[in-house]
């Protein structure tokens, strides 16, 4: 697993990740997460929209690339 070092702002990440567990949990439908498939993508965009990163910031965390495609595909989608 991903090994991080201690954040300065401790208790904004946790209510972030909270929230967007909570988001999926709601998608579930009941289900238990373990048993949901999902878009490795998707879940790496929700956490950076989640952290409200600009744009340049959002485009260093996925990659030029994939940045691409999820600015694509919510275009394609609104």
């Amino acid at each position: 697993m991903l090994q991080m070092p201690p954040t300065t702002n401790r208790p904004q990440l946790i209510s972030v990740l909270s929230t967007l567990r909570q988001e999926w949990q709601e998608a579930a439908q009941g289900r238990s997460l373990l048993e949901v498939e999902g878009n490795v993508a998707l879940m790496l965009a929700d956490l950076v929209n989640s952290f409200d990163l600009a744009t340049h910031e959002q485009s260093q965390v996925l990659g030029p690339e994939l940045f691409s495609q999820v600015q694509d595909m919510l275009v394609a989608h609104r």
